[in-house]
């Protein structure tokens, strides 16, 4: 996945994208948190809203001004049963940082553009 990543500061929305493959519907699975996937419901593309806030409710490491220096994030993407476990690595100054978002129940958000 050739991962991009932007952080408007302004809105403190971060986004990542697999620049390679584009998605072919968004879900909005909360408030915070829209995923883009392809025809194979394969996640190539997150948004995060209030990202500041919402990254620091699960690592008090991930600050605004980390997001607006950070260069490089990989995404590490589980399927088990109906869930996703989607973990993102923030990389700065050659420290690792694991995110583990909130596990994620594929079957809730079941869309009517992507026939099976």
């Amino acid at each position: 996945m050739a991962i991009k990543i932007h952080y408007n500061e302004e809105d403190d929305v971060f986004t990542i994208y697999d620049d390679k493959h584009k998605p072919t519907e968004t879900i909005e699975f909360s408030e915070f948190l829209n995923i883009d996937i392809n025809k194979n419901k394969g996640i190539v593309g997150l948004e995060v809203f209030y990202a500041s806030e919402f990254f620091s409710a699960l690592n008090n490491i991930i600050t605004k001004k980390l997001l607006e220096s950070v260069n490089k994030v990989s995404i590490e993407c589980k399927n088990y049963r109906n869930n996703w476990f989607i973990v993102l690595v923030f990389e700065d100054n050659g420290e690792k940082i694991r995110i583990q978002l909130p596990p994620l129940r594929k079957s809730e958000y079941n869309s009517p553009l992507i026939s099976d």
